[in-house]
């Protein structure tokens, strides 16, 4: 059951990663830009990648004033706790 609830948050980080990047890409062009130019795929490298969690655990999204960008953020942060949490519980079968 827990492995279903690990893959199935996976899944949706994914989605909601993805859906994150374009959003920042498109909209909030300049931002973009500042983190290094983040992909989907890390084609642009790790640290690129390593700005952007930092700006949205930083919680700097917010002055954007964009309602769905910020849903996207909080929903990422949300699903990586959830990963951890869930990961642990697998490996130490709580």
């Amino acid at each position: 059951m827990m492995i279903l609830l690990f893959v199935a948050v996976l899944i949706f980080s994914l989605v909601n990663g993805a859906w994150l990047l374009r959003r920042i890409q498109n909209e909030h062009h300049s931002v973009w830009r500042e983190l290094g130019q983040p992909t989907v795929t890390a084609s642009s490298g790790f640290l690129p990648r390593l700005a952007l969690v930092q700006y949205i655990w930083s919680l700097r999204f917010r002055v954007l004033n964009d309602r769905s960008l910020s849903f996207a953020c909080w929903a990422a942060m949300t699903s990586e706790f959830l990963l951890c949490a869930s990961f642990l519980i697998i490996i130490l079968k709580i």
